[in-house]
């Protein structure tokens, strides 16, 4: 039986399916283009997976390296369109990503305290995250910034 979902490099014709997983799940649609145009050129250390199910784009992650470290990584977006929440799609594409970010010494993942990213937070915590630190008002005044980290070999 073939996998269900199934991982990959991005391709510029996702682009308007990526934006509109992001509008719905992360941030405004009209960002990703801006984003991802460094990786589809071949220019810059970016890394994005995409998720698919059948040929229907259903989620992307990338990460970033972080300046003035010793390989550590940050996956600042990890999006999977909602009706698919809980349905593997994010445990697929978290997994593609580490597996890209093989070289990495330490992973690093920020969200936030509200209560929309509740599972968010119990997701990465379930594969292998440990919260490490809030900040408190680090997005806004309401919201704080909470990081998780993987420590890798």
């Amino acid at each position: 039986m073939p996998d269900l979902y199934q991982t990959r490099a991005p391709r510029a014709s996702d682009i308007p399916f990526l934006a509109a997983i992001a509008e719905e799940t992360l941030f405004p649609g009209e960002m990703i283009a801006g984003m991802i145009a460094p990786t589809l050129n071949g220019e810059g250390d970016d890394i994005w997976r995409v998720v698919t199910r059948g040929t229907d784009v259903v989620g992307f992650a990338f990460a970033q390296p972080e300046a003035m470290t010793e390989a550590t990584w940050n996956v600042r977006a990890i999006a999977v369109v909602p009706d698919l929440h809980g349905a593997g799609a994010g445990t697929v594409l978290i997994k593609a990503m580490e597996d890209a970010l093989s070289a990495a010494r330490l992973i690093v993942i920020d969200t936030t305290q509200s209560p929309e990213q509740g599972r968010a937070r119990r997701f990465y915590a379930a594969r292998g995250y440990t919260h490490v630190a809030t900040i408190p008002a680090f997005f806004g005044p309401d919201e704080d910034k909470v990081t998780f980290t993987k420590l890798r070999g």
